[in-house]
C-alpha cells in the first residue's frame, strides 16, 4: 500500500467531518434567521444572526456568501411549512364547504408564513430572489384556489377578484390594518368568497 492510498481515507473523513460541521453551522444560521423574525424582528442583521446562532460575523458569509443565499435557505424552510396543507386533498361537497375547508387552510398558512411575508417586503425591490419567492407563492395560492373552486375559471375577473380576495396581501390587510381576529378574518375571506362563487 502507498503513502497516499494509506493517507485517502484519513482524508476523506476530515473532508467528511468539515462537511458536516458546514451543514451544521448552515443549519444554525437559517434557524437563527427565521427564529428572529418569527419573533418580531423583520430585519435581522447578519450581526443578529452570527449572535443568535452562536457563530462568528463572518461565519454567516462563509456560508451565505450573501444576504440572497440565505434567503435561497430560508425559503425553503418556508415552503416546508406551506407545502403539506396547500397539497391537502380537495375537499368535497358544495361551494359553501369548499370556501370554508380553503378558508381555513389558508388561515393556518398565512398564520405561519405572515411573519416572513412581512420580513420580505422592504427588500422586494432589491432582491430577485425575493420576488420570484413572492410570486411562487401567488402562483400556488390561485392554482389551489382554481382547484377548490373550479366554477371560478370560466369567468377571469371574478376569477382574478376572488384570487385577490383569498390572498396573503388581503389576510394581512384583514389581521393587521383591520386588526380582525384569525376566526373573523376567516370568516370575511368567506364571505367574500361565497359572494363571487354566488
Amino acid at each position: 500500500m502507498s503513502l497516499a492510498e494509506a493517507a485517502a481515507p484519513v482524508t476523506e473523513a476530515l473532508t467528511d467531518g468539515r462537511a458536516l460541521r458546514s451543514a451544521r453551522t448552515r443549519e444554525k444560521i437559517a434557524t437563527a434567521m427565521l427564529a428572529l423574525i418569527r419573533a418580531g424582528n423583520p430585519a435581522p442583521t447578519s450581526e443578529e444572526v452570527a449572535i443568535h446562532a452562536g457563530v462568528g460575523h463572518r461565519t454567516v458569509f462563509r456560508r451565505f456568501q450573501d444576504m440572497e443565499s440565505l434567503y435561497v435557505e430560508m425559503n425553503e424552510r418556508v415552503k416546508a411549512l406551506v407545502r403539506p396543507v396547500l397539497a391537502e386533498p380537495v375537499p368535497d361537497g358544495p361551494p359553501a364547504v369548499r370556501i370554508a375547508a380553503l378558508a381555513a387552510r389558508r388561515a393556518r398558512v398565512f398564520e405561519e408564513v405572515g411573519p416572513f411575508y412581512r420580513a420580505g417586503e422592504p427588500r422586494l425591490s432589491a432582491s430577485p430572489i425575493l420576488r420570484r419567492f413572492r410570486d411562487e407563492f401567488a402562483a400556488d395560492q390561485r392554482r389551489q384556489l382554481l382547484a377548490v373552486l373550479p366554477e371560478l375559471g370560466a369567468d377571469p375577473a371574478r376569477a382574478a377578484a376572488a384570487d385577490l380576495i383569498a390572498s396573503m396581501d388581503a389576510w394581512l390587510r384583514l389581521r393587521l390594518t383591520q386588526g380582525l381576529t384569525v376566526d373573523a378574518a376567516r370568516e370575511a375571506v368567506i364571505a367574500g368568497l361565497g359572494a363571487l362563487v354566488g
